[in-house]
């Protein structure tokens, strides 16, 4: 009998500390808290597919999710649209940037008034933002993008950039990570010229266009923009130069799915977007609570575990689209 009740108690001592346990990695959901995404603009279908996923994880965290931002890629647009998130008294707002120093006076303002700012994608400025989920580490993204045309142009090719602004955040990461690459791995490789779509498609189209005709000895296009990426394959095809000319970027693969199995785009990376958009919204959650804490790990439900180091949470590696698994994927 003694033996049983030492067993019994045993039991009942391991299951409440694995209750223990279970409760403390719980994120505590009881305070419904209103929440916004705010993308460089919208319409653009990357930023879409982050909107898909921040909406599904919302309806599990209790988060009145809005997702709001301007019709192109301003800045100011940005920054007009905080404004009203302060006054509304959202309580995280969240957002890709424009331009890191141009948003940075309205996101330290509503960091004064208690509002938590998570950027995402493309960073603000350290000090305008709480924390960053960045979407994969800069080296291996400059990796993959010039692995992704290298392989099919040669080591001696001649490319161009196309971006979408010149003081995009991110893009500009990925251009000085990219370019660090090259001159390591190809020191023959030649990157002739640097030119913007603003992101939209078709100003990006038209400088793929000019890029084509104004150097014709380019015969790989790297375009770390969703729209820029769209508009270089789409005049690689307009010109005729399929299979001379080989496009990557960085896009949803709904976006490029038609290029890709046309040959024009081979391999594109990215990343989940849409899982992404849920892992913002953990975010929010666990820093609205105050149970984010630097240089620790935390779990965000199916997602995974997640390291944050100097504020900055990596979210995944880069995931390469291509012919044989671009239709797994629908975002």
């Amino acid at each position: 009998m003694r033996k049983t009740e030492l067993l019994v108690g045993a039991f009942l001592a391991v299951a409440m500390l694995a209750g223990a346990a279970s409760a403390g990695d719980a994120i505590d959901t009881s305070k419904k808290l209103k929440v916004a995404m705010v993308p460089k603009l919208i319409g653009l279908s990357v930023f879409k597919a982050n909107e898909l996923g921040a909406i599904d994880a919302a309806k599990k965290l209790n988060i009145d999710f809005l997702y709001t931002g301007p019709v192109t890629a301003s800045a100011q647009g940005q920054v007009d649209v905080f404004n009203s998130l302060i006054a509304r008294k959202f309580d995280v707002i969240t957002t890709t940037s424009n331009n890191p120093t141009q948003l940075a006076p309205a996101l330290k303002r509503a960091m004064a008034q208690g509002i938590k700012v998570v950027s995402y994608d493309s960073d603000v400025s350290p000090d305008a933002r709480d924390f960053f989920i960045q979407n994969t580490a800069y080296p291996a993204m400059g990796k993959a993008l010039v692995e992704s045309v290298a392989k099919y142009t040669g080591p001696e090719a001649e490319v161009a950039l196309l971006s979408s602004t010149p003081d995009a955040t991110i893009q500009n990461e990925w251009i000085n990570a990219l370019k660090t690459y090259m001159a390591a791995t190809y020191p023959k490789m030649k990157i002739v010229t640097t030119q913007y779509g603003q992101s939209s498609p078709s100003q990006s189209l038209t400088a793929g266009l000019n890029i084509l005709q104004a150097y014709p000895n380019v015969t790989g296009i790297i375009a770390p923009d969703g729209a820029a990426v769209v508009g270089a394959a789409e005049a690689v095809k307009k010109l005729g130069k399929t299979g001379k000319v080989f496009v990557t970027g960085t896009s949803d693969p709904d976006a490029i799915r038609q290029y890709v199995k046309e040959g024009i785009i081979l391999e594109s990376p990215l990343w989940d977007e849409v899982k992404e958009g849920e892992l913002v919204m953990y975010v929010a959650r666990l820093a609205a609570n105050g149970a984010l804490k630097d240089n620790d790990t935390f779990t965000a439900g199916d997602l995974g575990t997640f390291t944050v180091k100097d504020k900055v949470i990596i979210f995944s590696e880069p995931l390469v689209f291509n012919k044989d698994n671009i239709d797994q994927y629908k975002f």
